[in-house]
């Protein structure tokens, strides 16, 4: 069995995970390595020889658990500036109908990622939709078919070029290579969606410590991919705020005592509170709790819905719901609350379809790590390092190479 290993690089946590493929393609979890994230926030790293080493510290733990050493990771990638788009383009294969080979296919995913390339922007995944051959609507797969134009839907993801750039030195500064990198919500969606709720049209909604991620899958594909730079962390100084306790305390009381829908909580119920700086405890209401942690996740829904609708979708077209994911999904009530809020149904989403450890990694804080594996596994849709780069300035030496570019592709139109 080949091994393969995962690191989520996440605001509050790194989690690594290293896992064993069996003949059948099954993953079997073998090592899993935590440890509190030190110089990365929201993605970004901070401080790069501080990160490294408590990347370095999560693999070690998986190393030891699984008695396997890792070199290659797959890592996640996420951060406000996480960005997608769609791209539809077509071309001609021959004047009359031949069988479509897989050279086609890249010409026309080549096309589209050109027209998704951005100054200072990295493309990470590219992932087609269902294709038209010549007439013919809703293939799912082209190759060995016969006909002569092909057309295809392309959903592009793509971040700064400084992000990638820099999660990639911070993991090769701990002693690893990264073989792969994945968007942090497809990673997700991986790991917790069926195919069933992708083709009806789902939401996918992973609320870390620093970032929300989200996807919104239709007809069995991403149509939009983002991120909003709030999350479970942001609750958290929101409580330490609003009610004067320090941010050790407001995180105790979020995970013992939060609820994220109001009417959840009974008149009168009381919870008890050390205000900052004092040792005695002093009770306050807890609605007054739940309220802050309402407020705070109606923004961040109202943030996910805003970019949704700014790509020209709507909430109302995932007739399977929202599924909730991601450490903050652990808070009480948010499965009701997001109900309420988006009027469709919701369900918390826990990696699904891997072997061992079954224990300790099924809960929705550990849905990317597993994503990561499965993409280690089936990497549909993942750009190429040599595919993925771009002009970073718009410089003569940029223009120049945009032109050349520019001639590749006209010959191999008329080739």
């Amino acid at each position: 069995m080949r091994t393969v290993a995962s690191i989520d690089i996440g605001t509050d946590k790194i989690v690594a995970l290293i896992g064993e493929v069996d003949s059948y393609g099954d993953i079997h979890i073998i090592g899993v390595g935590e440890a509190k994230t030190k110089g990365i926030d929201r993605g970004t790293v901070t401080r790069l020889e501080v990160a490294a080493r408590t990347i370095s510290t999560a693999v070690r733990e998986a190393e030891e658990m699984s008695g396997h050493k890792v070199t290659g990771v797959v890592i996640s990638v996420s951060g406000k500036d996480i960005k997608s788009q769609n791209e539809k383009d077509t071309i001609n294969v021959s004047p009359s109908p031949v069988e479509i080979g897989e050279e086609d296919i890249n010409r026309l995913l080549d096309r589209s990622i050109n027209k998704g390339r951005e100054d200072n922007f990295e493309i990470i995944h590219a992932i087609p939709r269902k294709y038209t051959l010549d007439d013919q609507e809703g293939i799912e797969d082209p190759t060995g078919l016969i006909g002569s134009k092909l057309t295809a839907q392309v959903h592009i993801v793509k971040a700064s070029h400084a992000l990638v750039s820099n999660l990639e030195k911070v993991v090769s500064t701990a002693g690893f290579s990264p073989t792969m990198k994945i968007v942090s919500a497809l990673a997700s969606a991986k790991a917790v969606l069926t195919d069933e709720e992708k083709e009806n049209g789902v939401l996918l909604l992973d609320i870390g410590a620093g970032l929300t991620d989200y996807v919104l899958f239709l007809e069995g594909y991403p149509v939009v991919t983002g991120a909003v730079g709030m999350g479970g962390q942001t609750i958290t100084k929101d409580i330490a705020y609003f009610m004067k306790v320090d941010q050790g305390e407001a995180e105790r009381t979020k995970r013992e005592e939060g609820v994220a829908l109001v009417d959840l909580v009974r008149e009168g119920e009381i919870l008890k509170i050390r205000p900052r700086g004092e040792m005695r405890e002093v009770a306050v209401e807890k609605k007054q709790l739940t309220e802050v942690i309402q407020v705070r996740l109606e923004e961040i829904l109202e943030k996910v819905i805003e970019g949704i609708e700014a790509a020209g979708y709507k909430l109302d077209s995932a007739n399977a719901g929202v599924v909730i994911t991601g450490g903050t999904a652990n808070l009480k009530g948010i499965k009701e609350f997001v109900e309420r809020f988006t009027d469709l149904p919701a369900r918390i989403g826990l990696p699904s379809e891997v072997i061992g450890l079954k224990e300790r990694i099924e809960d929705p804080k550990y849905a990317t790590a597993v994503g990561l594996l499965k993409f280690a596994v089936f990497p549909e849709g993942v750009v190429a390092e040599s595919r993925a780069k771009v002009n970073l300035s718009t410089n003569s030496t940029g223009f120049v190479k945009a032109i050349i570019e520019k001639v590749k592709e006209f010959f191999r139109e008329i080739l």
